[in-house]
Formats: structure tokens, sequence, C-alpha cells
């Protein structure tokens, strides 16, 4: 699993989400996880993906952040 995160304007948050939700639907990205949270001077958007590939450029198109890896240990 990979963490992006991403702090939104609330001026502009509609949007941006609705951005979003474009950008996942026409790539076919599904998501673990997708919560927003108010945050100082703005609104912390985080989402968790499967596929790592998908959480890097959904970065790079929304100025976001990797934030985490979520892997599963060999041998435990």
């Amino acid at each position: 699993m990979q963490t992006v995160e991403l702090k939104l304007d609330p001026a502009d948050l509609r949007e941006q989400m609705s951005a979003m939700r474009l950008w996942l639907d026409q790539r076919r990205c599904e998501t673990s996880a997708f919560n927003c949270h108010r945050a100082s001077g703005g609104v912390l958007v985080t989402v968790v993906f499967g596929v790592a590939d998908d959480a890097e450029a959904f970065a790079r198109r929304f100025a976001g952040q990797l934030t985490g890896t979520a892997r599963a240990e060999a041998g435990s």
C-alpha cells in the first residue's frame, strides 16, 4: 500500500475533489482509503493506493507527497 497526502485550499475543494475523482475513474484506479481532514490553512486529503505506480502518478498530477508504504514482511 502507498499513501499520498495533499493539502487543498478550502475555496477550491469541490473543484479539486471532482478533478481527483475524474482522474481516478479515467485510469480505473482503485483506492483503499480516501480521507479528508481539516488542517491549518486548508484541508488535508489522504489517499491510499494498492498499486505504487498509481500512487506515484496521482501524487505527480495533484502535487501530493508520497508519505508511506505498507509492505508484507517475508517469512513472518
